[in-house]
């Protein structure tokens, strides 16, 4: 069974890019049987599932290109992703018990762990991660009896126009996450940022033979330009400390970099990803928009989010009545009046299948691991939901449409705690089918009578709208 889907947000280099530093670093292989491959297939063992529910770590794969043939992933937006120092060069030190720390984390391995310990330069590494994804671009894996390859695009009409029919492809678009990647926020290498250099990177990386679409400015740790949310939970903090540059907002040169990715010269402009910018910047960055390109409408994108159920963060009040308390309200999450502007933007909100994102503390404790398999699928599917019908809901209240932003964006491969019995692509197909369940139960209860007519949709297409028709249609749209 497979579903047709399109994913914001995917890291499928991220751990076969970390294995190849045990043959020949940054190289891709061929061989679909190698952990250091792009099509290497992991699915996770009942041990690795079981690991996960108890310490909620995330070794085995979730995005690798065999799992997303198999599950039906039409285009997925693969994420480059550079490790920052301050993950593997933390309080527990640069040896053997601080490394062991973050290989647990990361799954990574020794050895790449001890190259982003060393290093003085991420962007090197975002080219290596780049050349990384070209090397396989085009060949052909029989998954299932059926080929498969993937191909990098660069515009909508690469992805409309009409290929082998006996080979079935895989679109992949570019993201970043964090500008750090064009060597920021490197002050653990004893560097100081440079903006020439900076500006220099941003102009190499738009002048790529693929194009990047988006990118977000920050990540977890400070990279000297825009400032983060807070992202770590407390175990992690204990030996990642992430306050540099935390709840900041932007630097002149953040707004440098803002001004050379939004310039549109050829065609070329990138798009800005809202996830992990602190309250502060995203602000920040609204105001911006409003005062430097007020006759134009730029989409805003979130490529792997979740909502706080709150209006604002002035005004932290909950005016969803049917989901009051089942949401997480840390501020790397969006208020109420960000969503709203989102949509008025044209833009899109990709809901992140992580858990410790997407439910408050009394949703995670009812949906535990001491269920059945069908009552967990339920109930964990049920968390993605009541992010889809919060949002509608707001966008129903201020009379906008209200199925027109939800899409997805697991963040598969980026260190996620997964929804448990949602482990990784393949089980997208039985994700659709539970979330159509919640979608017809909402439907058909006294819930959705507040929905205003040109908001009142069945079940299915409302599910087809977040797993595929909202990204493709921003898609034929913006790319």
């Amino acid at each position: 069974m497979k579903t047709p889907f399109i994913d914001l947000h995917t890291h499928p280099a991220m751990k076969p890019l970390g294995r190849s530093y045990y043959r020949n670093q940054g190289e891709n292989n061929a061989n679909r049987n190698a952990k250091d491959s792009l099509w290497y297939y992991d699915p996770p063992t009942l041990l690795d599932k079981a690991t996960n529910i108890v310490t909620t770590l995330t070794k085995f794969r979730q995005a690798d290109f065999t799992s997303l043939a198999k599950s039906g992933a039409e285009i997925v937006f693969v994420s480059l992703c550079g490790l920052e120092k301050g993950f593997v060069v933390n309080k527990l030190g640069t040896h053997l018990v601080g490394d062991a720390v973050a290989n647990l984390v990361t799954g990574l391995g020794k050895k790449r762990i001890d190259h982003v310990q060393n290093m003085s330069d991420y962007f090197s590494d975002l080219e290596m991660e780049y050349h990384f994804y070209l090397q396989l671009e085009g060949v052909k894996y029989k998954v299932d009896g059926d080929w498969y390859q993937y191909k990098i695009v660069s515009s909508f009409a690469e992805i409309d126009k009409e290929y082998d029919p006996d080979v079935k492809t895989i679109f992949v678009i570019l993201s970043i996450e964090g500008a750090h990647a064009f060597n920021g926020g490197l002050q653990l290498a004893g560097r100081t940022i440079n903006k020439k250099e900076i500006l220099t990177n941003v102009e190499k990386v738009k002048n790529w033979d693929r194009r990047l679409f988006f990118m977000g400015l920050t990540h977890h740790f400070y990279n000297e330009m825009v400032g983060h949310a807070r992202s770590l939970n407390a175990k992690v903090s204990k030996f990642c400390n992430q306050k540099d540059g935390m709840d900041e907002g932007f630097n002149a040169l953040g707004w440098d970099l803002v001004r050379r990715l939004l310039d549109n010269t050829n065609g070329k402009r990138v798009l800005i990803d809202l996830k992990h910018m602190s309250v502060k910047a995203r602000k920040e960055y609204y105001r911006f928009l409003a005062n430097e390109y007020p006759n134009e409408i730029i989409p805003l994108i979130v490529s792997h989010g979740a909502v706080t159920g709150l209006r604002s963060f002035e005004e932290k009040v909950e005016d969803d009545l049917f989901n009051f308390g089942k949401f997480q309200p840390d501020d790397i999450n969006f208020y109420d009046d960000e969503i709203i502007k989102v949509a008025k933007s044209g833009g899109l909100f990709g809901i992140q299948f992580d858990e410790r994102r997407v439910g408050s503390e009394t949703v995670l404790k009812k949906t535990g691991p001491n269920l059945t398999r069908r009552k967990m699928l339920f109930h964990k599917s049920k968390m993605i939901w009541n992010q889809i019908q919060h949002i509608a809901e707001v966008l129903n209240r201020h009379d906008m449409f209200a199925w027109g932003i939800q899409c997805v964006g697991t963040d598969n491969d980026g260190m996620v705690n997964p929804l448990n019995g949602f482990w990784t692509a393949e089980d997208m197909p039985v994700f659709d089918s539970y979330l159509e369940k919640h979608a017809y139960n909402f439907i058909a209860s006294a819930q959705s009578d507040n929905l205003k007519s040109y908001n009142k949709m069945t079940a299915s297409e409302i599910v087809e709208r977040f797993m595929h028709g909202n990204a493709y249609h921003f898609l034929r749209k913006n790319f």
